[in-house]
């Protein structure tokens, strides 16, 4: 149910919530019966405070006790400040705080769990998991909106020999280096993953065989810089698949830039293969 305010601002929220907040307290007050319609506050309150940082939502609760007794008043011919009304600020106040607090902490659990889950551990790269879903997700935009995308499929030539002549913890900075320059030289919309081992991919959303040419180029230079810099003897073979005709599936998509790689990686290595996929082998 939350998913629905997943697009919009974090203030366009905020406003969602007060604006329901005044419709709860307007409607209490019209029918004459407050506490029928006080406990919807939680409704609000639990979507702020699943979307808004920790002040908002503690904020929110403390304006939720303000009309609360601000209606109250409204309704009765007297409001005093007795022991009985300031016990009934204290409940209410502790009563919604703490499920702000909840929500807040359950949120926050879920965040770290969904990036612990989507994330490579080694270099904070996209992991395939969550790749392979943005990729299905990339397919099903250019399907609906008819526009073309590129698939790259990058394998680290040699990198066996660099675990094994130098070891493993110089390999594992090798492919922290190789995600770093790949996320500083590519687009901010470009999503890039480890695949695992030695193996990363890109999707280029929106983006032309001419297009992919000239963002990747700068990319291909900075790995090549840093490879040399380090005194690291790789090098990279790279199929880019830019796709005019959409594939069946992310199988046949990972399929067609997995074998293009492969072409390089057979031949001479080191290299970059384009091609255009039309639907025709």
């Amino acid at each position: 149910m939350l998913s629905i305010l997943d697009g919009y601002s974090t203030s366009s929220v905020i406003f969602i919530c007060y604006f329901i907040a005044f419709f709860i307290a307007f409607t209490g007050f019209y029918f004459n019966n407050f506490e029928l319609f006080e406990p919807l506050f939680l409704i609000p309150l639990v979507i702020l405070s699943w979307y808004a940082r920790r002040a908002k939502p503690l904020l929110f609760a403390a304006f939720v006790v303000s009309i609360t007794l601000f209606i109250n008043a409204m309704l009765t011919d007297s409001f005093a400040f007795s022991l009985e009304s300031i016990f009934y600020i204290f409940i209410r106040l502790i009563t919604y705080t703490l499920a702000a607090v909840l929500i807040i902490t359950f949120r926050s659990a879920h965040n770290a769990e969904f990036v612990m889950a989507s994330t490579d551990n080694l270099t904070g790269l996209s992991n395939s998991r969550s790749f392979y879903l943005d990729l299905a997700n990339e397919i099903l935009r250019s399907i609906r909106y008819k526009h073309v995308f590129s698939l790259s499929y990058i394998d680290v030539d040699n990198f066996k020999s660099i675990n094994d002549s130098i070891g493993h913890l110089k390999g594992d900075e090798l492919l922290i280096s190789v995600a770093r320059c790949l996320t500083s030289s590519l687009r901010k919309t470009d999503i890039i993953a480890r695949l695992g081992g030695d193996e990363f991919a890109i999707i280029f959303p929106e983006t032309s065989q001419a297009e992919v040419k000239s963002a990747f180029a700068k990319a291909s230079e900075e790995l090549e810089d840093k490879m040399r810099k380090k005194g690291w003897n790789v090098s990279f073979s790279v199929g880019i698949v830019t796709f005019e005709t959409l594939p069946m599936d992310i199988k046949e998509a990972m399929k067609i830039a997995d074998e293009l790689m492969y072409t390089v990686k057979n031949n001479r290595k080191n290299d970059i293969a384009y091609k255009v996929w039309t639907g025709k082998v």
